[in-house]
């Protein structure tokens, strides 16, 4: 028969319990710092993205269908300035319901030979990703050759994303990519 009393006492296997009860939350912490490192990274590279996507689009001819319509020039007030309190806009892309110009939006999220397009920054970008905004912002004249001058705001649209590590374990399916937008001022808007 076993001494009861002298088992008690015994320490043999303690630090094996004890291991045993940490090892899985320290398993999880690291895949935490892990995935936070990913999803910092995936920030990140979506951020690049848009800077250089919004570059391209201040240079491009709009991809807005309305674009022409939306910012039409008053005859009557040729070399008046232009009111920066109208509130005019013309937007496309994610959640609008207007489809942006297919052939520009693949030419700048693709790419082309001379230039790289916002997925060398950012692989996983879709063009149903991005809303495209052009807006009036007071800047430019009535009847300017080079067309008006106006704002334009790039976003990144994107739904939850599934952590590989943390959301299996957690069961944490549906964290949000929070939003994010550049905006510059056009110059040209033409190709």
């Amino acid at each position: 028969m076993l001494n009861l009393k002298k088992f008690w006492k015994q320490q043999n296997g303690s630090a094996l319990t004890e291991g045993l009860m940490v090892f899985p939350i320290m398993v999880l912490a690291v895949a935490a710092c892990v995935e936070f490192g990913f999803l910092l990274h995936q920030w990140n590279s979506g951020a690049k993205a848009m800077q250089m996507g919004v570059r391209k689009l201040i240079v491009t001819e709009p991809v807005t269908s309305d674009f022409y319509d939306v910012f039409q020039f008053n005859g009557n007030e040729t070399g008046e300035l232009i009111n920066a309190s109208a509130g005019v806009a013309s937007t496309c892309g994610a959640g609008t319901g207007n489809v942006c110009n297919a052939t520009i939006m693949e030419r700048i999220v693709e790419g082309n030979g001379s230039w790289k397009g916002l997925q060398a920054y950012f692989p996983a970008l879709a063009i149903e990703d991005i809303r495209v905004t052009y807006e009036r912002n007071g800047l430019g004249y009535e009847g300017r050759p080079d067309g008006p001058v106006v704002s334009v705001r790039m976003e990144l649209i994107r739904g939850s994303i599934n952590l590989p590590i943390t959301s299996t374990v957690l069961h944490l399916l549906d964290i949000e990519f929070p939003p994010f937008a550049v905006t510059a001022t056009s110059e040209d808007l033409r190709s």
